[in-house]
């Protein structure tokens, strides 16, 4: 699934003009062919200017890591590189320098949905899968099961909101075509947001646990092999125990079907 996922936004990217295809300048100066005024009213050219804006603060990253590399002046030069770059953005398109650094700040929301949703439906299903595990291991009504199922959901959560903020950035890094997020990973909604998402995790484990305790509990008594002789109920039921140790079992047993339904119950 994954390995799918990543093919599409790479053949979604492959084709499309991305703000790392653009040269960096040696005086860190802006250069476009467009030079009409933008229409901020307009959703295409608001789109225009967002990845104008993107594209120069890529640039001018890109240009503080070849010029200045790790230095301590790294973050300085970067700015000013980032300063001259919107200004000359500003003046090509008519619109105010802030407007620029806001546009180059704003996130693509629908491909940041798209990376959320498909990590969503992934983690719901390893949940659904690891708490039927859970489930399996212990008897209807055992208290131990949910003391298993949360200790569980904070450990499984926090692997996955890392798997996540793993994944987001490759696309990330797919989508900008430049391997220097730099401080641009930090706005990255799985590191930005990252405790909401691991509550949101954390929560999503715990529904498919209840979805499973209740399953359990309204299906029919299903017994585990555990070595134990075989159980007769009424005469005629047949099935193998899925409770240990066997005492339990026993109890269980002669609870549910003796006190409260009446069942006469034989072991051999």
């Amino acid at each position: 699934m994954t390995r799918v996922l990543l093919m599409v936004f790479i053949t979604t990217f492959a084709g499309c003009d991305r703000p790392g295809d653009h040269p960096i300048s040696p005086n860190c100066q802006w250069n476009e062919t467009d030079h009409r005024t933008l229409n901020l009213a307009n959703a295409t050219d608001r789109r225009h200017l967002r990845f104008d804006a993107v594209t120069a603060e890529d640039m001018a990253i890109r240009w503080a890591d070849q010029y200045a590399g790790h230095r301590p002046e790294w973050d300085e030069r970067c700015q000013e590189c980032m300063e001259t770059l919107f200004i000359g953005l500003a003046k090509n398109h008519g619109v105010d320098v802030a407007t620029v650094r806001h546009y180059s700040r704003e996130r693509d929301v629908v491909l940041d949905a798209a990376v959320i949703v498909c990590f969503a439906l992934m983690y719901a299903g390893v949940a659904y899968l690891f708490a039927g595990r859970i489930r399996q291991r212990f008897p209807p009504g055992e208290p131990g099961f949910w003391v298993m199922a949360l200790t569980l959901s904070v450990g499984i959560s926090l692997i996955g909101v890392l798997v996540g903020m793993f994944g987001s950035i490759i696309v990330e890094g797919l989508r900008m075509n430049s391997g220097h997020l730099s401080f641009r990973m930090n706005r990255i909604p799985f590191r930005a947001h990252s405790v909401v998402l691991f509550a949101g995790c954390v929560i999503t484990f715990m529904l498919a646990s209840l979805l499973h305790y209740y399953k359990k509990q309204d299906a029919p008594l299903d017994l585990l092999e555990c070595g134990f002789p075989s159980i007769t109920i009424d005469g005629g039921v047949r099935n193998r125990l899925r409770a240990c140790p066997y005492v339990r079992a026993k109890s269980h047993l002669e609870t549910n079907y003796s006190t409260h339904r009446g069942d006469s119950i034989s072991y051999s």
